[in-house]
């Protein structure tokens, strides 16, 4: 063994007698909040709802179903927008294109011969 290996098991060795004072114990779970609180308050709310719901997806090993489900529904309702319309019925002559205008007639001009008209 080198030099080196012996000096980093000696600091091994020594690190195990070492422990924290009593005060990290008892502070810890309130600087954990606080630091999840501030890294919570960097994120967007995008960002926190996504990574909360990849987390329950991964932590329920279903992830790769609900990718699948979605891309499945994602195709059928393509194909059902893009699928094009046919007809079976015949078109029907008689049928207009609607219009939103209102249909203006000519109006007939009065006969001069005919009875009740007067001539100016």
């Amino acid at each position: 063994m080198s030099a080196d290996e012996e000096k980093i098991k000696r600091i091994i060795s020594l690190k195990r007698y070492e422990t924290p004072p009593e005060e990290y114990f008892e502070d810890f779970l309130q600087e954990f909040q606080q630091r999840r609180k501030a890294d919570a308050a960097r994120c967007s709310p995008f960002q926190t709802f996504l990574e909360r719901i990849t987390t329950r997806f991964r932590e329920a090993g279903s992830l790769k179903w609900v990718a699948g489900i979605g891309i499945a529904y994602a195709a059928v309702m393509a194909a059902l927008l893009l699928w094009p319309a046919h007809h079976s019925s015949p078109e029907d002559p008689n049928l207009s294109p609607a219009s939103y205008e209102p249909e203006v007639k000519p109006t007939p001009k009065p006969d001069p011969s005919a009875p009740g008209v007067r001539k100016f």
